[in-house]
């Protein structure tokens, strides 16, 4: 309380990505404490003229341009920035093959708008949904609720047409994290397309068994069926 952060209305939620003018996004928390703790001494000895530069990002921009979200309309932010994504030792040396990525955009469009809707998906909410998956790149159909292999229905899915999960709540790895991000606030029977960057899809390896290449962009139009069990819009 009256701390200068909360005089200058950052909130706890922000995220800091830089620091005069240098990016901390590729950086941990003691890593940004650090540089920011370095911004405040150097403003204290008179240099950049007294004055430190703290760039924020506030995550519930997005969040609530979901909510709002018209149809045909599409939202975009960045997830994840461009740059060297090498893994190294602490002595900066590149542990494998040098590796980096362009900037990690998500995109979310509305297909089709709900007729009702007061309430959308959130967080531990059991959804229900129908959808095909496209990998951007090759215009290929990788995945789908309705999907056969070979002619015979997905393993584990006793033949559904659509599948369920908690929103949010997932084991890792059992869904995109994509999934998580562009369902957000989604309402009963609205239809959405969303582009899912590499970084929250299947990364640098892709899965080559399902059609997915390393660095591939997927698209997914998804229509939500039911919240919690129950398919009524409200």
């Amino acid at each position: 309380p009256n701390s200068t952060a909360q005089l200058m209305g950052v909130k706890k939620d922000f995220v800091v990505i830089g620091v005069n003018r240098v990016s901390t996004e590729r950086t941990d928390s003691a890593g940004v404490q650090l540089m920011v703790s370095r911004a405040v001494k150097a403003a204290k000895n008179e240099e950049n003229g007294g004055k430190m530069e703290i760039r924020f990002r506030d995550p519930s921009i997005f969040q609530d341009r979901l909510r709002t979200l018209s149809d045909g309309e599409s939202i975009t932010t960045t997830v994840a920035p461009s740059g060297d994504t090498t893994q190294r030792t602490k002595k900066g040396i590149a542990k494998e093959e040098v590796t980096s990525q362009a900037d990690q955009k998500i995109t979310v469009s509305q297909l089709k708008a709900p007729i009702l809707c007061t309430q959308g998906a959130e967080t531990g909410d059991l959804i229900e949904i129908s959808y095909v998956g496209t990998v951007v790149e090759t215009g290929a159909v990788f995945d789908g609720s309705t999907i056969k292999i070979n002619g015979e229905a997905v393993p584990g899915r006793g033949g559904d047409i659509t599948i369920f999960f908690v929103l949010n709540k997932q084991p890792f790895n059992q869904f995109p994290p994509g999934w998580n991000v562009g369902m957000e606030s989604m309402c009963i029977g609205e239809r959405r397309r969303i582009l899912v960057p590499p970084v929250l899809a299947y990364g640098s390896k892709g899965v080559p068994r399902r059609g997915i290449p390393p660095d591939a962009t997927l698209q997914y139009d998804v229509t939500l069926i039911s919240i919690n069990g129950l398919a009524v819009p409200k």
